[in-house]
């Protein structure tokens, strides 16, 4: 389906679900018309969709400037609730970045690498992402300093997706985030799981540790670990599981469950051969989740039509 027919989509509410460098902590907290408590009705119109649109706000790979006309030069937000200067996110929302797609639903997400967009703090790279609002039922949604988890219990985000398209650049890999952990006011991502082609393993790429205040941390050292090998154009699933013990990563890929553990404090055997551990600070954090597509090239006049495009069929958070 071309952009333009996207855009001018009617979507369907009724039609059933089918088998949804450091990141961005630029939170940008706006004067909103909710009371402190969330205020108005949440109305989830596609109850058989695969995530709830309410409990997420949209980055855009546009600025401010350019999509509402003021606000500067940082990336531009959806969020779904009526904050002063923002437009509001639903279902029914359908922009060449993001839209829903019908017959099945699915969520689609999608960057042009040939245009020069706009950036969040600690980025430099473009992105079509959601951000987990997590008390989207009882805080303000225009804000999003309260809308972070502890560690108490598990946490868990569940993705399907489809990678649609991907550039082909020569002597770049076509590397994409699809998931994140990411503590609030934290530079080092806790958790980023990366698709690196169909001829990669799904990597998921950690920090022992970490520094507060989105401060540089010279001490602190990434790793990554391998997943399955996930095709493109070909249904596949992955798992983020935080809690009190660790953290578990899964893929599931044509039928093949892959599952790595790693224990808050213990040695992890990472893929260039040495072990790293998971510092226990981390369990002193705020948390949110992040789903969709940040892909790690930086945008070029010169990249022509070459663009990630990921549709997710299942994008679920459960915080028990």
């Amino acid at each position: 389906m071309s952009a333009l027919k996207r855009k001018v989509l009617v979507f369907s509410a009724l039609l059933a679900l089918s088998a949804c460098g450091g990141s961005s902590s630029n939170e940008q907290d706006v004067v909103g018309t909710l009371p402190i408590n969330g205020g108005g009705d949440l109305i989830d119109d596609c109850v058989e969709c695969g995530w709830n649109i309410n409990q997420w706000k949209l980055t855009l790979p546009v600025s401010q400037d350019d999509y509402y006309g003021t606000g500067g030069s940082s990336a531009a937000e959806l969020i779904p609730a009526d904050c002063s200067s923002k437009e509001k996110l639903s279902n029914e929302t359908s922009l060449e970045y993001f839209w829903r797609e019908t017959s099945p639903d699915v969520l689609s997400f999608k960057v042009n690498l040939d245009e020069i967009g706009a950036t969040t703090t600690n980025s430099s790279y473009v992105r079509s992402e959601l951000r987990e609002l997590y008390h989207f039922e009882t805080e303000n949604r225009c804000s999003s300093s309260n809308q972070n988890w502890f560690i108490t219990g598990e946490h868990k985000l569940e993705s399907t997706l489809i990678i649609e398209q991907y550039p082909t650049i020569t002597g770049l890999a076509p590397k994409v985030v699809l998931g994140q952990v990411h503590g609030y006011e934290i530079k080092q991502a806790l958790v980023k799981l990366l698709w690196e082609g169909d001829d990669k393993p799904v990597r998921v790429i950690l920090n022992d540790s970490f520094a507060g205040n989105n401060q540089t941390c010279d001490d602190c050292q990434p790793f990554s670990i391998d997943l399955g090998v996930a095709k493109a154009y070909q249904q596949w699933q992955y798992t983020i599981s935080v809690d009190l013990q660790g953290i578990e990563l899964q893929t599931t890929i044509d039928s093949e469950v892959t599952i790595k553990t790693l224990k808050w404090g213990e040695p992890v055997l990472a893929n260039d051969g040495h072990y790293y551990t998971l510092s226990k600070n981390w369990l002193n954090a705020s948390y949110y989740f992040k789903a969709g597509i940040y892909p790690q090239i930086n945008v070029n006049t010169a990249y022509d039509n070459q663009v990630f495009e990921v549709g997710f069929s299942k994008i679920l958070v459960t915080h028990q």
